[in-house]
């Protein structure tokens, strides 16, 4: 049972790596799409688009560092997840504001600008915390491989 979820897990945790790396990809390009290529940047800047990936970046975490966690009872990899995904959480909630804010014409462009800015910020780091612990989740998995081959 244990050997069996063991290597299950191992493909969510690729699948973790691969789009929190894309989420923080998604926040450095954004800005240079919707000007130079305004259809794909729109496109890729829609609730929709960005409800969809925090769904996939929850499965993720959820099949693989959540799961495992019982196995390898690793606090780091647990708690480096959790923050990840809450700075995410974060992002995500300031995107859904913005969107509705978007009439709102009592807020100037700096201020706008500001936030969306810092929210970049958070969102890439909430990407390397969850990179971090998909990783180490990976490190952990292969020890506890290790231990059940013997």
């Amino acid at each position: 049972m244990v050997k069996q979820n063991i290597y299950q897990i191992k493909n969510y945790d690729y699948f973790g790596v691969l789009l929190s790396f894309l989420c923080g990809v998604h926040c450095l390009i954004t800005p240079f799409l919707i000007i130079y290529l305004p259809i794909v940047g729109e496109t890729i800047e829609t609730t929709w688009f960005h409800t969809g990936m925090i769904i996939f970046v929850v499965i993720a975490f959820y099949q693989s560092i959540f799961k495992n966690f019982k196995l390898h009872r690793s606090k780091l990899t647990l708690g480096l997840g959790v923050i990840g995904l809450s700075l995410f959480f974060i992002s995500y909630i300031n995107e859904l504001n913005h969107h509705s804010d978007e009439h709102d014409h009592g807020k100037s462009l700096s201020d706008v600008h500001g936030d969306e800015t810092s929210m970049i910020y958070v969102a890439i780091a909430g990407a390397v915390f969850l990179i971090s612990a998909h990783a180490l989740n990976i490190r952990k998995c292969r020890c506890l491989k290790k231990k059940y081959k013997e």
